[in-house]
């Protein structure tokens, strides 16, 4: 099988198509929520395949158990508890946390 090619310019489209792809997923959610499920399975699979890192804000925005799109109240519950924000997706009852911003101890 041949390799695939990972030159810096077949990274950068494959970041641009990524980005792409989760805003296309934020547009169609509320007429076509399953197409921007898959627009997110898309975007995942092309930055596997390019071994590329998907921003920060993109991460939050997916489940990585089922590969749904994110929307607090549609498809996620957000609840802020002991000191984390606990995201659950609605589809597969996934469960992230992150932490919430801490004070430095200097301020005490």
């Amino acid at each position: 099988m041949k390799e695939r090619s990972r030159t810096p310019t077949t990274k950068k489209i494959a970041r641009d198509r990524v980005t792409m792809l989760f805003t296309q997923a934020r547009k169609a959610f509320f007429t076509h929520p399953e197409r921007s499920h898959r627009y997110v399975e898309l975007a995942r699979r092309i930055a596997m395949r390019q071994r590329i890192r998907i921003g920060r804000e993109f991460r939050q925005q997916y489940c990585r158990h089922c590969s749904s799109f994110l929307v607090p109240g549609s498809t996620s519950r957000v609840r802020v508890h002991g000191g984390y924000v606990v995201v659950t997706c609605l589809c597969c009852g996934n469960r992230r946390r992150y932490p919430v911003g801490r004070t430095s101890s200097h301020e005490q």
